[in-house]
C-alpha cells in the first residue's frame, strides 16, 4: 500500500465514522422518511389541554405542495395564552367550516400515508379530539403511519429544554433553514418542517458524496 492509499483509507475511515454518529444515524432515518414519499402536516390549536381543537391545519406533499390549508371553527374558546402564539382570535374563525365540512377532504389526503410532524404526538392527539367533539372516531387516522420530526431534529441537533427536545425554530436555526412566512402559522411551519427534514437528510448525501470522491 503506498502512502497516498494509507491517506485515502484513513479519509474514508474518518468520513464513514460520520455515518455512523448520531448525527449519521438521523440523517440516515429521514432519507428513508422521504423515500417515503411522505406528507407533511401542522395545526394551531385552541389550546394544549384533553378538550383543545384545531383551528388551522396544513397539508403539504414531500415536492412542497399545498395540498390544504383550512381554518375551522372549533366549538370550544380559544386560551388566551394559544392566541397570544398563533394571532388567531374566535372572530377571525366565524365564518370558517367547522371539522365534519373539512373531515372527508382530510381523510382523502392522508389515509394510509406516511405523514411527518413536528411533535407528532400533540397533533395526532389534537385531530382525534377535533373528530371527537362531533362524534367522529376518525378510525381512519389508524391507517396513517405518523413521523415525529421533533424527535429527529433532537437526534440531529441535540436537546435543548428540560424535555429532552427541541424547538422548531432552534431547529431551524440549526439546520440553516430560512423560514417562510410567518411562525406559528400552520402553513409556515409545515413549509419549515418539510424544509428542515430535507435539510437532515442532506447530511447523509453529502457524506456519501465524500466516501464517493476519495
Amino acid at each position: 500500500m503506498t502512502d497516498q492509499d494509507d491517506i485515502e483509507t484513513k479519509q474514508a475511515k474518518v468520513i464513514k465514522a460520520k455515518l455512523r454518529s448520531e448525527k449519521g444515524k438521523a440523517s440516515e432515518k429521514a432519507c428513508s422518511w422521504l423515500e417515503q414519499e411522505p406528507l407533511f402536516l401542522d395545526t394551531e390549536t385552541t389550546g394544549l389541554d384533553d378538550s383543545a381543537q384545531i383551528i388551522e391545519i396544513a397539508i403539504f406533499d414531500a415536492s412542497g405542495q399545498e395540498l390544504l390549508c383550512k381554518r375551522l371553527k372549533p366549538t370550544v374558546e380559544i386560551n388566551q395564552r394559544a392566541q397570544d402564539v398563533h394571532g388567531i382570535s374566535a372572530a377571525d374563525l366565524k365564518d370558517c367550516p367547522n371539522w365534519p365540512e373539512i373531515a372527508e377532504e382530510v381523510q382523502r389526503i392522508l389515509a394510509g400515508r406516511s405523514v411527518i410532524i413536528f411533535n407528532a404526538g400533540y397533533d395526532t392527539r389534537l385531530l382525534k379530539q377535533t373528530a371527537a367533539a362531533y362524534d367522529d372516531s376518525a378510525e381512519w387516522l389508524s391507517s396513517c403511519t405518523f413521523l415525529c420530526a421533533m424527535k429527529l431534529a433532537a437526534n440531529m441537533y441535540g436537546a435543548t429544554n428540560q424535555y429532552g427536545t427541541i424547538s422548531l425554530i432552534n431547529a431551524c436555526i440549526e439546520a440553516g433553514v430560512s423560514w417562510k412566512g410567518e411562525a406559528h402559522s400552520a402553513l409556515a411551519d409545515t413549509q419549515a418542517t418539510l424544509d428542515l427534514v430535507k435539510a437532515i437528510a442532506q447530511f447523509n448525501l453529502d457524506v456519501q458524496k465524500q466516501i464517493e470522491q476519495i
